[in-house]
């Protein structure tokens, strides 16, 4: 839902920029009947007029002529809805948090950054591409957790994501159980599409079902399962964390890192994919990341039916009302406190 105010006749307002000319030539223009007296002492005790508050008549009624432009310009609050008929893609996001997505490969120059921060960076770039689609979110170690089921408020679902950080299951791989967990937030859908992004740099060794007997009931289920393979092969540095997954730093504010040789099993990923006519893809830099999110993107295009309405609140009474009232205050000045004398 959106809110704004508007005018539906806006034009109109260009009246206001004439009242003060009007005002500015009465006052050299206009005069008043008057009589001399040779002594005024006797008609000040027949009134109490201040002459420096006469000019509250001007005031008031400038304010009711300027509510009544306003009036005609017919001020709004304008609420619009905006209803997804049919929902063209269902998408699980499945992000791997294991200690290894620690590995600091995709850091340059300029920024020292993990493989869980590149994979949260452009999942959230993802999600905001992607409006108009229900999207849920996954993230799986040693066992898969819901991040968030099948959802259109993707402010709440971006609010998680940036939560996501390693340590927060129980470390290990748990691939097949992933899949398995996301299928069964998708088995239900009726969009026309129902995908799985897994985003992972690891091999499955945690868990009670395959990949591949979960990729079939995937299958089964109508499903097609995007895979991401992450980081480079060989010797990586790895940022060091605490108990808590934060990262550790020395005096000068750089990460503690230590080295460790990595291997990327991509067998099993395409295997995945291919089952469910998916496809497999590897990242290695930044720039590869966010071009696989985009290739995703393009392939899962799919027309949205969507209903939009508008609540409009018309607000020219109130400025009516206003105006009247300055009107009907003046007039009973002008009659008594502020009469003027001839």
């Amino acid at each position: 839902m959106t809110q704004s105010f508007t005018f539906h006749d806006p034009y109109f307002l260009w009246l206001l920029l004439l009242l003060p000319v009007f005002f500015a030539l009465k006052q050299k223009y206009v005069r008043y009947a008057t009589f001399k007296f040779s002594s005024v002492d006797g008609i000040k005790k027949c009134f109490t007029q201040k002459p420096k508050q006469r000019p509250i008549l001007s005031m008031l009624r400038f304010g009711a002529l300027s509510a009544i432009v306003i009036a005609l310009a017919r001020p709004q609050w304008v609420s619009k809805f905006t209803e997804v008929n049919s929902s063209g893609v269902d998408i699980m996001l499945a992000i791997d948090v294991s200690g290894s997505m620690m590995g600091l490969d995709f850091s340059d120059r300029e920024k020292t950054i993990t493989r869980l921060d590149i994979a949260k960076e452009v999942t959230k770039v993802f999600i905001e591409n992607r409006p108009n689609d229900r999207l849920g979110m996954c993230a799986f170690a040693g066992e898969p957790y819901l991040v968030s089921p099948l959802t259109l408020n993707h402010t709440w679902l971006k609010d998680n994501l940036r939560r996501l950080h390693v340590k927060l299951i129980e470390d290990g791989t748990a691939i097949g159980d992933t899949i398995c967990m996301c299928a069964n937030r998708l088995k239900n859908s009726q969009a026309k599409s129902k995908i799985i992004v897994l985003v992972t740099d690891g091999d499955n060794n945690c868990g009670t079902l395959s990949p591949v007997v979960a990729a079939e009931a995937a299958a089964a289920l109508g499903i097609k399962i995007y895979t991401i393979g992450v980081g480079k092969s060989g010797l990586v540095p790895f940022a060091v964390t605490d108990e808590q997954g934060r990262i550790q730093t020395d005096y000068d504010g750089k990460y503690i890192a230590v080295q460790y040789m990595t291997e990327l099993d991509e067998a099993p990923l395409r295997a995945i994919a291919e089952q469910t006519q998916g496809q497999f893809f590897r990242a290695e830099n930044r720039e590869e990341f966010s071009q696989i999110y985009e290739t995703i993107d393009q392939l899962e295009k799919t027309d949205v039916k969507l209903q939009q309405y508008a609540i409009i609140d018309e607000w020219f009474p109130w400025f009516v009302a206003v105006a009247m009232l300055l009107l009907l205050l003046e007039f009973l000045l002008r009659a008594t406190k502020l009469q003027r004398i001839p």
